[in-house]
């Protein structure tokens, strides 16, 4: 962005009271600030899917740096996603396995049916039910991984916390069900050029629209509720008792620009936030 104007120019700072973006918007100012750090998320994913049993691990940690990047928070790439595979294993890796499982029987069911010129009526029925069995297991993949880096919870509570919200937040799944489909055609008709891109961007972007279009729903039914029924401070909302009793007021979007050419600058980095609390839905 530094095409399009002067860094070493200060400008007024961002007022906390002004109006939130939409999702759409927000969505693409993220994922175009993020468009490198998606890169690499997605080259060392790639590396840690080699061995396709480490599948489920992976994804859980490329789904908590997700995580943090739709929740803004800062990170450091390779170490965090180093942390998150490890300690988000156990779970994972169960998860990884049914997937793998599930994804190899979609491409034998497809094999076998779609390619017949006919089929009976009972196999018709049976193929039908398959394919929408797979379908639903696939979207609630969505709501699953989320949930195993972000919350306390067995893994039956977090089964049946995903197969709630894939019925409570459709669109979400079903926006994210759309890329996830239209680039499975890509992969049909340009397989050459869509398996070189493989290795560098296009399963972080999904992962990022996965989190963005369904992490909402996890923290509306599970995590917002957890906190408000213990009367503690949601640790992912920002913390108004402690900008109450602040000692100095915050004027961002009331300062006047400040000119700090020559001046240097050093970045601040921090650790993602730990687990958070959750519930099992009603």
């Amino acid at each position: 962005m530094g095409l399009f104007y002067n860094n070493d120019v200060a400008g007024v700072g961002v007022s906390k009271n002004g109006p939130k973006k939409k999702p759409f918007f927000r969505y693409w100012e993220l994922f175009a600030n993020k468009f490198w750090t998606f890169f690499k998320i997605n080259l060392v994913y790639f590396l840690f899917c080699i061995p396709i049993v480490t599948f489920g691990p992976a994804t859980a940690a490329m789904t908590a740096l997700m995580r943090n990047i739709y929740l803004e928070r800062p990170q450091f790439i390779f170490h965090d996603f180093w942390q998150e595979f490890k300690k988000n294993f156990k779970q994972s890796f169960v998860i990884g396995l049914a997937d793998i499982f599930v994804f190899g029987l979609s491409g034998w069911t497809f094999l076998n049916y779609s390619l017949q010129p006919e089929m009976e009526t009972g196999e018709k029925i049976l193929y039908m039910i398959g394919i929408a069995a797979q379908v639903l297991f696939v979207m609630m993949n969505f709501y699953i991984y989320p949930q195993i880096v972000a919350l306390n919870l067995k893994m039956g509570g977090i089964l049946r916390n995903a197969l709630i919200l894939v019925f409570v937040n459709l669109w979400g799944e079903l926006i994210t069900l759309a890329l996830f489909a239209g680039y499975m055609i890509l992969l049909m008709f340009f397989n050459f050029y869509v398996l070189m891109l493989i290795p560098f961007v296009p399963l972080a972007w999904l992962g990022f629209t996965s989190v963005f279009c369904c992490y909402p729903a996890i923290q509306k039914y599970i995590i917002n509720p957890y906190y408000e029924q213990r009367g503690e401070h949601n640790p992912e909302l920002p913390d108004d008792d402690d900008e109450k009793s602040a000692v100095f007021e915050d004027m961002g979007g009331k300062e006047k620009p400040l000119d700090i050419r020559g001046e240097k600058s050093r970045g601040k980095g921090g650790k993602p936030g730990k687990r958070g609390g959750g519930k099992i839905i009603r």
